[in-house]
Parts: structure tokens; C-alpha cells; sequence
């Protein structure tokens, strides 16, 4: 999966949430202290949420920071684990070590 697609996929996620609480893009940038025009950025996969900005949307929406990101993961562990394995193979090392950093970053969270 490359960084766009994931910030579309992420950013849909933020536009339904805010959906289902009926907030306005104003009203969602007010309550994460970000502007409106941010949040557009961030719906439409155009920007991603700062690590602090995700912090604040799980707090408004009562949420994992993790929901953000689940797009129908396989229930089985060992097929997860052989996706993630087959996933982390085919990235080059610099890619490896912004994986990890994410990871190291979200798990102590």
C-alpha cells in the first residue's frame, strides 16, 4: 500500500467519523485546534494528520487511534502476520524505518 492510498483511506475514515457525529469540517478543526481548510486537506487525502492531530480526533471521536486505520484486517492471526511479513519484505530500508518508527510510536501509546 503506498502513502497516498493510505491518505485517502485514513482521511475517509476522519470524514466519517466527523460524519456521524454531524460536525462540520469548522466545528471538528475548532475541537482538534486545527483550521477548517486543514481538515479538508486531511479528508481528502491531500495531508496527513500530525501524531498529535490523530491523538486529538480518537479523544473527540471516543476512539482508537488504530480505527483510523482499520480497513478490513484479516481475522485470522497467522494470515495477518504472513501479510504484514510479505509487506514489510518488499520495502526498501528507508521505508523500513519509518514503518518502525510508526509502529515503535503507536504500540507505547
Amino acid at each position: 500500500m503506498d502513502e497516498a492510498l493510505v491518505k485517502r483511506l485514513v482521511g475517509a475514515k476522519i470524514k466519517k467519523y466527523r460524519n456521524l457525529h454531524k460536525f462540520t469540517q469548522f466545528k471538528l478543526g475548532e475541537l482538534v485546534d486545527i483550521n477548517q481548510r486543514q481538515i479538508a486537506l486531511i479528508e481528502s487525502g491531500k495531508s496527513f494528520p500530525s501524531l498529535t492531530t490523530l491523538l486529538k480526533l480518537s479523544q473527540v471521536f471516543d476512539c482508537a487511534i488504530a480505527d483510523f486505520f482499520d480497513n478490513d484486517v484479516p481475522d485470522d492471526e497467522k494470515v495477518l502476520k504472513d501479510i504484514l511479513k510479505k509487506q514489510i519484505d518488499d520495502l526498501d530500508f528507508s521505508n523500513c524505518q519509518r514503518l518502525y518508527f510508526v509502529i515503535k510510536n503507536l504500540i507505547l501509546i
